[in-house]
């Protein structure tokens, strides 16, 4: 899946999905959220507090 399609799905920009992927970006909880959903995994299987 490519960037822009994951930014499609989650109505944000590729720039965000980026921002996110390299951790120049911590999403907000409703994006956190929606992401886990996305990929049908908990959020904090995906997200780490460190």
């Amino acid at each position: 899946m490519s960037q822009r399609e994951l930014a499609e799905a989650l109505e944000v920009s590729r720039q965000t999905v980026n921002s996110i992927e390299t951790g120049r970006y911590d999403p907000s909880l409703p994006l956190a959220i929606a992401i886990g959903r996305f990929f049908h995994r908990p959020v904090e299987e995906i997200f780490h507090a460190d």
